[in-house]
């Protein structure tokens, strides 16, 4: 707002003009619409008492001259008076209206305090100010923006890290493996990612080493893996604690089957007392599952009945030398019988002879098969008795023949018995090497 008595822009606050001293008057609602304007010098207000600016007006005249003179005395006051310029003519004082007070009348909406001597008015800033004010703002805000980006940037997750924190999460340890191999070739400190990668690659060769049947490599490796583990309650480490156990069973079981395995060739070998040793130790492992104490059971049975076989076979190899033995003896004492053919006289007694000698033999082969039907088996004995109906049929085929070419009929009996008790005596000695 203009100064009704001088034209000037007067400040906010004041009841006073700063540059003529002219009073101000509040004729406005309020602080928005507010007008000042002087009050008449001929009309105080009632109770209103001039002020007295003679002091102020002495204290003014005797500054400017002071400016005065030091203006035209230079750098050194206690010059030569000679040179002292005349006084500056005295100003004459400023004559200040009576100051009037509102009318009592007039509600006042504003009040203000009083304004100092050596205020100034408000100074709008120029337009260069303003523009480098504005530069800075707006330098200061992209500033900002770009360290708001920098910082989010910078703190921005890896995305692999991110992925293999989930697949660690979900116990997908190949696909964990694959995104921290991916996330360590960005990683600015890559010695969390590169000791994650470790233990997941430890997990992974223990895993190819139990498939392999290398239990324990497998173990040994899963002991140390479980000792670096950071975390035991994480899926890793339920992961690993359950290799070891299918670890220790797989190699429990491989270790029982190589036993079994062991047992059954001692059994092959007739070894009884190995296998029973081994079968022994076997039973004594707490650590048998039911199913594993039954293949035990089982093959302690096979090796109780192997040995009553083996016994058995024993006996009954006995009983057979005995017995060809016994054959033995009975064909010496037939060999020395047939000495008597040799020795006979006569034809007649020659036919008489012969004749006994091949039923003592036939007697004897007869014997012979019956004890090799109760040694041998039933296939075996069967072949052989069918190969026996051949042999009676070319034996007596040869008889038959060997009797045409005798001239008479003793001489034909002497050829046909001579014939069979002959082949007969060879069959028993064939029989004989069966035993």
């Amino acid at each position: 707002m203009l100064c009704k008595n001088c034209g000037k822009e007067l400040p906010i606050a004041g009841r006073f003009c700063p540059f003529c001293g002219a009073p101000i008057e509040n004729t406005g609602a309020n602080d928005e619409t507010a007008v000042f304007t002087p009050l008449p010098e001929d009309e105080p207000a009632a109770g209103d008492t001039p002020i007295d600016l003679s002091a102020f007006d002495a204290a003014r005249n005797d500054e400017q001259q002071s400016a005065y003179r030091a203006s035209s005395y230079g750098s050194d006051p206690l010059g030569d008076t000679a040179d002292v310029p005349p006084a500056p003519p005295e100003m004459p004082p400023i004559q200040t209206p009576p100051v009037r007070r509102a009318q009592p009348s007039a509600p006042r909406t504003t009040y203000f305090s009083e304004p100092e001597l050596d205020d100034e008015p408000f100074k709008k800033p120029g337009k260069g100010k303003k523009a480098g004010v504005i530069a800075l703002v707006v330098v200061l805000v992209i500033a900002l923006i770009g360290g708001g980006v920098w910082f989010a940037l910078s703190r921005r997750p890896d995305e692999n890290l991110t992925a293999a924190e989930k697949y660690m999460q979900r116990g997908k340890f190949e696909d964990a493996l694959e995104a921290y191999r991916a996330a360590l070739a960005e990683a600015k400190d890559p010695t969390d990612i590169q000791f994650q990668i470790g233990l997941l690659e430890d997990y992974q060769k223990a895993k190819q080493e139990v498939d392999s049947q290398q239990y324990a490599q497998a173990l040994a490796r899963l002991d140390s893996l479980k000792s670096r583990l950071t975390d035991p309650a994480s899926p890793l480490a339920d992961a690993v604690d359950d290799l070891i156990e299918t670890a220790q069973t797989m190699q429990a079981d491989s270790e029982f089957a190589a036993e079994i395995e062991r047992a059954n060739g001692y059994i092959a070998d007739k070894k009884y007392d190995a296998a029973a040793a081994t079968l022994d130790t076997l039973e004594a492992d707490g650590s048998l599952t039911s199913e594993q104490k039954k293949q035990v059971q089982k093959l302690r049975d096979e090796l109780t009945q192997a040995r009553e076989a083996a016994e058995r076979q024993e006996q009954n190899q006995q009983e057979q030398q005995q017995q060809k033995q016994s054959f033995v003896s009975q064909m010496d004492t037939l060999e020395e019988s047939d000495k008597k053919i040799a020795s006979a006289a006569t034809i007649e007694e020659e036919l008489d002879a012969t004749a006994t000698s091949f039923e003592a033999w036939d007697t004897l082969l007869a014997d012979m098969y019956s004890y090799l039907e109760g040694v041998l088996s039933a296939e075996d004995y069967a072949r052989e008795e069918s190969a026996y109906n051949e042999w009676v049929k070319e034996r007596d085929e040869g008889a038959a023949n060997a009797a045409k070419d005798s001239e008479d009929e003793v001489a034909a009996k002497l050829a046909s018995a001579s014939f069979k008790q002959s082949y007969t005596k060879t069959r028993c000695y064939k029989l004989l090497d069966l035993m």
